[in-house]
């Protein structure tokens, strides 16, 4: 009863704010309040404020078509914005406010391209930051392809190189009596080795080493070459870090020491305007010409049919194949770019995913991967079939392997003197349980699943990339690579970001590089009554509600689980971490 109470709420509270967020864009949408954004000055300077990390798509907002000057700004939206400002003749700066930026490596290379094209149609763009600390050193390496640098005079200059912490809890699990019981295909897949290690194993290790030095490089290289040093400098002063601003100053890594308004009033007298004003009233580029389709997998995959609720919140294997069937059933659409911002996750769903672009590649329409941060495990699996697959040289990739099994507290439950009672019919029939560990034949089960999982995602790989049984061998196991290392192996195309990837579909479908195109998300906006009205009739608004019932009861959850944690007992509902996975 206390079950399906929780349920009944949680659904009544779900369907009252899905009504709510109707009735709000509904009366909106009658009255024009919201179809008017601010009107642009005639001279501008674009303002971007970088705030801590940035998802790849826009965060899901009801309310976002409403209030389109004040939503949450994903990747793209600011590499659109900066594009569109390039061509606009309003547009005479960019001012970029990087204090509490935190980008990835291949993030910040995205946004480096846009400004290197807005800084070559002839406009200034200006970087600043109180301090360049914390993650300074992605948000330095993004301010250095910037006209000029400002810091205040206050702030610190931090380079510190590339860290990668990885915490070994294995001591902890046991000491309380929680064993993590996984299995890995193969040496260089550590997924679980934060569970099951005391120390990183020398595979991992040097596979992780490898990547910190492909990602440091690349940091150095493009340091150098927009700051005019040489690469020995960039090191120096990587190893002399963090730096006072005199003397970041005095060694040419910012131009002028200043507060945010001296930035504002260099920018001249143009009308400072956010990105997202400037988007809602000049609008996104290539919004005419010949339709491609833009689909962001987005986060970790995972079975089932919900709407992901937000941005980097992860993708379900039904609702992606929803999308791809918008799109295939879209007749204007001549091309797509699916790009990638995905760790992976359950085998049988990135399994799906793959199997859903396969069949729109069959098609004829051209499919173009475009990798993100990551693109990795599941993510890389789903991209196989596209006709191209591009990554961004600090695009994380590869970990082409398998782990699965689960955590057992049977030992804890010994500790705290619980039985348990059983019954079961069947000899697996308790596999996952995480009440007792795997018996020997349950592991050998385990083990030939995973065997089973890893040779078909190593085929599917060596089929796609057309590699022998020892390319393969050399390029999976488990590796994870950067996308500069992965073009080298052969286990991408080429190196480029989201223009590039644009490029590539106009190629692919015979127009010239500066043809007009279309660039439409999908899933479509809810951009109209009628739309709205057309998603309630086709049952989106019930998808919807599924996982804002979802997420009421992960609340109710945390919830318990604070007032437990304050009474001095934990008592946790969540389900064993279990199963397999790419």
């Amino acid at each position: 009863m206390r079950r399906f109470l929780v349920g009944f709420l949680a659904t009544v509270g779900a369907l009252a704010l899905v009504i709510g967020v109707v009735g709000v864009v509904t009366v909106g949408w009658l009255i024009g309040e919201f179809d008017t954004p601010e009107p642009l000055p005639d001279s501008i300077t674009l303002v971007l404020d970088i705030r801590g990390s940035v998802d790849e798509a826009p965060a899901f907002e009801p309310l976002a078509a409403l209030l389109p000057e004040r939503a949450a700004l994903g990747l793209l939206d600011y590499v659109d914005a900066i594009d569109r400002a390039a061509i606009d003749p309003r547009v005479t700066t960019l001012v970029a406010d990087l204090s509490s930026s935190s980008l990835g490596v291949a993030q910040t290379q995205e946004m480096r391209a846009a400004i290197f094209r807005f800084r070559a149609a002839g406009k200034t763009a200006i970087a600043f930051a109180d301090s360049y600390e914390g993650d300074g050193i992605g948000a330095y390496y993004l301010a250095s392809a910037f006209d000029r640098i400002w810091l205040q005079p206050s702030g610190l200059l931090e380079l510190p190189g590339v860290s990668i912490e990885i915490p070994l809890l294995r001591g902890l699990l046991e000491e309380i009596g929680v064993t993590a019981e996984f299995e890995q295909r193969y040496e260089y897949k550590g997924a679980m080795a934060p569970l099951t290690e005391r120390a990183l194993p020398p595979a991992v290790r040097d596979n992780l080493t490898q990547v910190a030095e492909s990602l440091y490089g690349q940091v150095v290289t493009g340091v150098a070459s927009t700051r005019g040093l040489g690469g020995s400098a960039v090191v120096a002063m990587i190893d002399q870090s963090p730096l006072l601003a005199d003397a970041a100053k005095a060694n040419g890594l910012v131009d002028a020491l200043g507060y945010r308004d001296d930035v504002l009033a260099e920018a001249g007298d143009a009308e400072p305007v956010s990105a997202g004003r400037y988007l809602a009233s000049a609008g996104h580029p290539y919004t005419e010409g010949t339709r491609i389709a833009l689909i962001h997998l987005d986060g970790s995959i995972e079975r089932g049919d919900a709407s992901p609720l937000g941005a980097g919140g992860g993708v379900t294997s039904g609702y992606f194949s929803r999308v791809i069937e918008d799109v295939s059933n879209d007749p204007e659409v001549a091309a797509v770019i699916l790009r990638i911002s995905s760790p992976g996750g359950s085998y049988v769903a990135s399994d799906t995913i793959r199997e859903q672009v396969r069949r729109l590649a069959a098609t004829g329409t051209p499919v173009i991967a475009s990798f993100a941060d990551i693109a990795a495990s599941g993510g890389y699996f789903a991209a196989l079939p596209a006709d191209h697959i591009l990554a961004l040289p600090g695009s994380l990739t590869g970990s082409i392997g398998a782990v699965g099994g689960k955590i057992s507290g049977a030992a804890l439950l010994d500790k705290l003197d619980i039985s348990v009672g059983r019954i079961e019919i069947g000899a697996n029939a308790g596999m996952f349980s995480s009440s007792r560990p795997f018996t020997d034949p349950q592991r050998r089960r385990l083990k030939r699943l995973l065997d089973a999982i890893y040779a078909d995602f190593a085929d599917a790989v060596a089929e796609a990339r057309r590699l022998g049984g020892n390319e393969i061998d050399a390029v999976a196991r488990g590796r994870v690579w950067t996308g500069e290392d992965a073009h080298r192996v052969g286990l991408v195309d080429a190196l480029g970001g989201y223009q590039e990837a644009l490029q590539l579909a106009r190629q692919s479908i015979g127009l010239a590089p500066g043809a007009p195109i279309e660039r439409v998300r999908y899933p479509r906006a809810l951009d109209s009554l009628d739309a709205l009205l057309d998603a309630v009739a086709e049952g989106e608004i019930g998808v919807v509600l599924t996982s804002l019932q979802s997420l009421t009861r992960y609340t109710q959850w945390i919830g318990r689980l604070t007032a437990h944690a304050e009474g001095g007992l934990i008592r946790s509902e969540a389900q064993p971490v279990s199963g397999v996975s790419r």
